[in-house]
């Protein structure tokens, strides 16, 4: 009778480690988390007697503020690669590299983020409109689009900003697809550099 109750036991214990085994495997992919840069901006010499303070606030529409990295398929369907992230979610990632590029130009006193945009000296309110890749057909790599939308204020009133680019990915793998994510962020910082210094530091 004892020998059997062991018996009965061990088949208990053996049936829930194989049970746990389901929970402690699976078939998903590993999860990878992407950096985006920020780009050197040259903005021209700095005043360094006067250095404006300067908010930078982004948001997105519905749809884009997740950390997922969003693919738009034909039929207008969103959808996300499996397996990677952004660090943060997108309104917190391009902040950070809108600001991170406008400090590395040498021309303010302080870069900072936040909502209260329109507080602050000067100030950068960008909306996020396009962070996805496209895919027209099976057959061709995706394209990057990245749209931003605003309004930039430097001390005399609301001046509109925006800045839209596009990469093609040079295959249809992931590393190539942030790759072209990475090139389309660079040419819409740049551009929005150059706004700055067009509308802002007059020579």
């Amino acid at each position: 009778m004892k020998t059997r109750l062991r018996q009965l036991i061990l088949i208990v214990f053996a049936s829930a480690l194989g049970g746990c085994g389901g929970m402690l495997t699976s078939d998903q992919p590993p999860e990878h988390v992407y950096w985006l840069e920020a780009v050197t901006l040259r903005l021209g010499e700095p005043n360094t007697e006067s250095l404006p303070d300067l908010v930078v606030a982004v948001r997105t529409l519905p749809g884009l503020d997740t950390d997922r990295i969003l693919v738009k398929e034909p039929g207008a369907r969103l959808n996300y690669y499996a397996g990677a992230r952004w660090p943060d979610h997108l309104p917190e990632v391009v902040t950070a590299a809108v600001r991170l590029s406008l400090e590395s130009s040498g021309r303010f006193n302080r870069v900072s983020s936040g909502s209260q945009a329109r507080r602050a000296e000067w100030s950068l309110e960008l909306e996020l409109r396009e962070f996805f890749a496209v895919v027209t057909t099976a057959d061709t790599p995706p394209q990057v689009h990245v749209k931003l939308v605003g309004h930039l204020n430097c001390g005399s009133g609301d001046i509109a900003a925006s800045a839209a680019n596009t990469a093609l990915a040079q295959e249809d793998k992931l590393s190539a697809i942030i790759a072209a994510f990475q090139s389309a962020t660079d040419k819409a910082l740049i551009s929005l550099g150059e706004q700055l210094q067009s509308r802002c530091f007059r020579q």
